[in-house]
């Protein structure tokens, strides 16, 4: 494998992009509230609360997807790793 190589198969990368695709849309609108609220400490009292629930919600999705992808047989790639080799290759998400 080369070293910037980010999967060993292309059904691994597939199932690594399904896999992402489908934990965007739950952690996404979660994500984008948590952060418009500074999870839950602005906005209106309503906007509030939704904030805190949606930091919390994601905080815990987060670990129990990290959870998951550790024991996992074989363990997926931790997602700290596959972004520092998409760094490395080139990735600009801007």
């Amino acid at each position: 494998m080369h070293p910037l190589q980010l999967f060993c198969s292309p059904r691994h990368r597939d199932s690594w992009n399904n896999r992402a695709a489908v934990r965007g849309r739950v952690l996404t609108p979660l994500q984008m509230v948590a952060r418009i609220t500074r999870n839950g400490t602005r906005g209106s009292p309503t906007e509030r609360a939704t904030g805190r629930q949606a930091s919390s919600q994601l905080n815990y999705l987060i670990a129990r997807y990290r959870d998951e992808d550790a024991k996992a047989k074989p363990p997926r790639m931790a997602w700290p790793a596959y972004l520092a080799l998409r760094y490395a290759s080139g990735f600009d998400p801007l």
